[in-house]
């Protein structure tokens, strides 16, 4: 049951298909619910596409 709100940061890819990483450090991330972190961070794999960095709980 999807109960919690994750932000997952991820390094996106080109056009090509390699890996992009920002220049400022910034990395992009998607937002959804999910039931725990393992979830996130698979769902947030399949949804980009791309390597994520680390999934954050949000609170409230």
């Amino acid at each position: 049951m999807a109960t919690r709100r994750y932000r997952c940061y991820y390094t996106p890819r080109d056009a090509l298909g390699h890996l992009n990483p920002s220049e400022t450090g910034a990395a992009p991330f998607v937002q959804f619910l999910a039931a725990n972190a393992e979830q996130a961070l698979s769902i947030a794999q399949q949804v980009t596409g791309c390597p994520v960095i680390e999934a954050t709980r949000i609170e409230g």
